[in-house]
C-alpha cells in the first residue's frame, strides 16, 4: 500500500497528524451570493488544469460529493469564457472519499458526480474516472482503501507523482473528505486511502484521502462551501483576513489560518515537493457574514 514519510515537529497539533512544513499560498474568494459560487470555483480550476496539462500532459484531479457537484456543473462554459481548451481527454479523475455503497445507491459520491457532472463533460473518459472496487464492499472498508489506493497511486504516476489538485467540501462540524473532528483517522500518519466504519454522519463505512496524501502529495487545493452554517468555521479557522480585492462578482482576500488548525479541514495544508501550493477557499457571502475583514 502506498505510503508517505511522516516529518514531525514539535508543534502537537492535537495529537493529529503533523509534519515540518511550508505554509501554502491561501486565498479566500466570496461570491456575492451563492449563485456566482460555480462561476468563481470553475474559474479558479481553468488555470490550474491548463497548466498540467501544458507542463505534464495530464491532470489529476481528486473531487469530494455533496453539493460540490452541482458548484461544478457548469464546468465546460468556465473553460468556454476562458477560452481555454479543456482538453478533457487529459483529466484522470479519483474520488477525495466515497462512502462504501453500490454506486447507484443515493450515498455514492461517484453516482452523484456522474449523474450531476460527469454526464455533462462526456468526454472525459470513463476509464479515467476512478471509482471504488464495487466487490470489495462485502470484505470489508479496509479492503476497498486498500485496492483504491493503488488506483490512486497509479493516477498520480501519470502527473509526476503528485495530485495537481482537490477540489474539497467543508460541512458544519468543520470535516473535510471523510476526515472528522477527534477521530482517529485524523492520526494516520503513512497510508494516502484509509477506511472508517464509524463516521459520525450516515453511511458509517467510508474510505478516504489522509492528510499525509493530501498535504504531502497535492499541489492544489480549492475548499467551497456556501451558507451561513459556515460562517463560524471559517472564523474558526482563519486568523487573519486582509487585503480585498474586488473580482468578477465577488471580492478576494488574503488569509492566514490559524495554528494549530481547529478542525480537519484547516489541517489540509499542502507542502508537496518542488511545488509551489496553493489553498483557496471559495464561499458565499452568507458565509463570511461574521468575518472581521482588516483593511490593507
Amino acid at each position: 500500500l502506498p505510503s508517505v514519510k511522516n516529518k514531525k515537529n514539535k508543534n502537537n497539533y492535537n495529537s493529529v497528524y503533523t509534519y515540518t512544513m511550508t505554509l501554502p499560498q491561501t486565498t479566500l474568494i466570496s461570491a456575492i451570493s451563492k449563485d456566482y459560487v460555480p462561476s468563481l470555483l470553475n474559474s479558479a480550476i481553468v488555470p490550474l488544469a491548463a497548466n498540467a496539462i501544458a507542463e505534464r500532459g495530464a491532470f489529476s484531479l481528486a473531487l469530494s460529493g455533496g453539493s460540490l457537484a452541482s458548484f461544478l456543473s457548469s464546468l465546460e462554459a468556465a473553460f468556454e469564457a476562458a477560452q481555454v481548451a479543456p482538453k478533457f481527454e487529459c483529466w484522470h479523475v479519483i474520488l477525495a472519499d466515497e462512502r462504501c455503497v453500490a454506486k447507484d445507491h443515493e450515498d455514492s459520491n461517484l453516482g452523484s458526480l456522474e449523474n450531476v457532472l460527469f454526464s455533462k463533460i462526456p468526454s472525459i473518459p470513463s476509464s479515467q474516472i476512478h471509482g471504488i472496487n464495487q466487490e470489495k464492499i462485502e470484505e470489508s472498508s479496509a479492503a476497498v482503501a486498500l485496492d483504491y489506493a493503488k488506483k490512486v497511486a497509479s493516477t498520480v504516476e501519470k502527473t509526476g507523482g503528485q495530485l495537481d489538485l482537490a477540489v474539497l467540501g467543508f460541512g458544519p462540524d468543520g470535516h473535510t473528505c471523510s476526515l472528522f473532528p477527534d477521530h482517529v483517522m485524523l492520526k494516520e500518519e503513512t497510508l494516502w486511502v484509509s477506511s472508517l466504519d464509524d463516521s459520525p454522519k450516515p453511511p458509517p463505512s467510508r474510505i478516504s484521502l489522509t492528510l499525509p496524501f493530501l498535504n504531502q502529495l497535492t499541489r492544489h487545493v480549492i475548499f467551497c462551501g456556501a451558507g451561513g452554517s459556515k460562517s463560524p468555521i471559517l472564523q474558526a479557522v482563519f486568523s487573519k483576513v486582509e487585503s480585498e480585492q474586488e473580482v468578477s462578482n465577488g471580492k478576494k482576500y488574503a488569509i492566514t489560518v490559524k495554528s494549530p488548525p481547529p478542525y480537519p479541514c484547516a489541517m489540509v495544508l499542502p507542502d508537496s515537493k518542488d511545488t509551489e501550493n496553493t489553498v483557496t477557499w471559495v464561499v458565499d457571502a452568507d458565509a463570511m457574514k461574521d468575518l472581521t475583514i482588516i483593511s490593507s
